[in-house]
């Protein structure tokens, strides 16, 4: 009965946010990389035995446990909303030497629905290291813009159509890809990872 309880508690908090990370019996977080824009609701659930604390990069590389001050949830439902744009490194405090640990990166909001449309603005590769092609349907002469996690702008190319563009000068991270038309108005949006 409490395993139903438990299961139907999940499923609410779950249907109820837009996103969510789950503890396991088998010490992981679920999923234990989420990103989401700056500003959107987690909900968190954690479970008997475990808790999600934020630490440091240097702690979370070393499977440490030392908190950095930031969020701390015990057992419970919870709600986590970050507004500042990064990376965050989270572990399981009791579980932190076994690997029990996640990351949220949170990305810049742009105010710009990202697009479905399948001919209108495509990267590859993403991931991507040292370069990436960029095809944009319809007109020439737009203007991309590659945004990093603080919102900085980092690179601007007018576009002609199908273009190869470095980017081996930027660090590894999560980006926000944005396509403006001739007028400057922004008209479609995509990630771009880079990994090296």
């Amino acid at each position: 009965m409490r395993q139903l309880y438990t299961l139907f508690l999940l499923t609410a908090v779950c249907t109820a946010q837009a996103q969510s990370i789950t503890t396991t019996n088998a010490n992981t977080f679920v999923p234990d990389l989420l990103t989401v824009e700056q500003g959107t609701d987690i909900g968190i659930t954690v479970g008997a035995g475990h808790t999600m604390t934020e630490v440091s990069e240097a702690t979370w590389n070393a499977n440490g446990n030392a908190s950095n001050g930031g969020f701390n949830f015990s057992f419970g439902n919870h709600t986590l909303n970050l507004a500042t744009p990064g990376t965050y490194y989270y572990v399981c405090q009791p579980h932190a030497i076994v690997g029990m640990k996640g990351r949220i990166i949170v990305e810049a909001s742009t105010g710009v629905e990202e697009t479905t449309e399948s001919g209108v603005f495509h990267i590859f590769p993403n991931p991507a290291s040292e370069g990436i092609t960029i095809t944009v349907g319809a007109q020439a002469g737009m203007l991309l813009r590659i945004i990093d996690a603080q919102g900085k702008e980092v690179l601007a190319k007018r576009l002609s159509g199908s273009d190869t563009i470095g980017i081996s000068h930027l660090a590894k991270g999560t980006y926000t890809a944005l396509l403006h038309d001739q007028q400057g108005s922004a008209v479609a949006r995509r990630p771009l990872t880079i990994t090296r």
